[in-house]
């Protein structure tokens, strides 16, 4: 599995909105299977991780706007005040 830097320049990066294909977006804008986002949440809440944006896979990777807005997985990154918001 591909690794994906959302920690760099001393900050934990986020996108500072959805994108327009979010995954957390009403009606399945990327047409998942059924369930897919539940699994992927789970194994982030598990291993205390966070889900990366799709459209930053390319590049420097951003957690997903989507996910931080409904799961307190970054709480310490946010306590020491090194979340960054991205474009």
């Amino acid at each position: 599995m591909a690794r994906h830097n959302v920690f760099r320049d001393g900050n934990v990066h986020v996108m500072a909105e959805m994108c327009a294909t979010c995954i957390f977006r009403p009606g399945n804008p990327m047409h998942l299977r059924r369930g897919r986002v539940k699994g992927m949440v789970e194994v982030c809440l598990r291993e205390q991780s966070a889900i990366i944006c799709h459209s930053t896979l390319d590049g420097d990777s951003s957690v997903c706007r989507g996910f931080y807005d409904r799961y307190d997985t970054l709480r310490l990154a946010r306590a020491l005040e090194v979340v960054v918001f991205d474009a």
